[in-house]
């Protein structure tokens, strides 16, 4: 029997959520495209088995990411999941939860839930999935909420807690691509230059030219390189050493068309780069991030 890789990597983008709870049509998507999904299904159930498939994997530390979207049929109680999940496994695991203004009958309360009561690791939005832009708050009317975007990140700051932020196209049915671009990303880097921003998926397939020159002007976003092809990294990001600081290992496990994450370290270790580089996307920079 082959002997584990050692349990060193943090993965800042691994989406165990609770499954069964999902639309229909999202859950469909899911198992058309992952292999051997009701494994994956067992493992959201069992996180003791999903802490042995983190150490199968190499993974020492993974950030669980869930949110709030009627596209996949998750409301705010995904947070409380979330945390109940990290409850199990607290040295292994970070919780990610959400927020949607369009979805929050007392915006203040769940954000206060979020952060104060359930202290969440990270908060992810997703535009395509949620129909707003991360930069809202600045001129949308008060009646959608969505100046509690502004309390969001403000809060967010004060307590260390990341945002998360989905950048680039998404293939669930329901999702509006014309969210996808990350550039309402450069309004809250200026508004708010004390929030630590994970600008995740780096505007892909379309939006990467946008996503670098975000990355080269804000020092408060961080790239997560979760659903790129590791190998072809570098054909997207070919100055990445530039930022090597910023930059995050993210599998998007078991998302659509996504390998073990193993497979997706081990292609990071292949890429041209540096040894130290490498280990600052592998482990060093989401360590320093969220002190784990």
């Amino acid at each position: 029997m082959a002997t584990p890789p050692t349990a060193d990597v943090v993965d800042v983008h691994v989406h165990m959520n609770p499954f069964w709870r999902m639309d229909d049509a999202a859950l469909a998507t899911l198992r058309e495209h992952s292999a051997d999904f009701d494994r994956k299904v067992d493992l959201a159930r069992n996180p003791d088995r999903f802490v042995d498939y983190l150490d199968s994997q190499g993974v020492a530390t993974a950030a669980i990411i869930n949110y709030v979207s009627p596209v996949v049929g998750y409301g705010h109680d995904i947070n409380e999941w979330a945390a109940s999940f990290r409850a199990a496994a607290p040295d292994r695991v970070l919780a990610f939860g959400g927020f949607d203004p369009n979805l929050a009958a007392d915006p203040e309360a769940e954000i206060d839930r979020a952060i104060d009561d359930l202290s969440l690791d990270g908060i992810k939005i997703h535009p395509p999935h949620q129909e707003l832009n991360a930069n809202d708050y600045r001129d949308d009317p008060d009646t959608r909420g969505l100046d509690s975007l502004a309390t969001l990140y403000e809060r967010c700051a004060d307590a260390g807690v990341p945002v998360t932020v989905h950048t680039g196209t998404s293939i669930f049915a329901g999702a509006r691509s014309r969210y996808a671009d990350p550039m309402p990303l450069d309004d809250v880097a200026v508004d708010f230059p004390d929030l630590d921003i994970v600008m995740a998926h780096g505007g892909r397939p379309m939006y990467t030219e946008e996503a670098w020159f975000l990355l080269r002007r804000h020092d408060n976003v961080y790239l997560d390189i979760s659903s790129f092809p590791p190998s072809k990294l570098l054909e997207y990001f070919p100055e990445i050493e530039r930022v090597d600081d910023r930059v995050l290992f993210g599998s998007d496990w078991p998302g659509p068309m996504v390998p073990d994450i193993g497979e997706n370290v081990d292609a990071v270790r292949d890429l041209d780069l540096p040894a130290d580089t490498v280990d600052r996307i592998l482990r060093g920079n989401a360590r320093s991030l969220f002190d784990c």
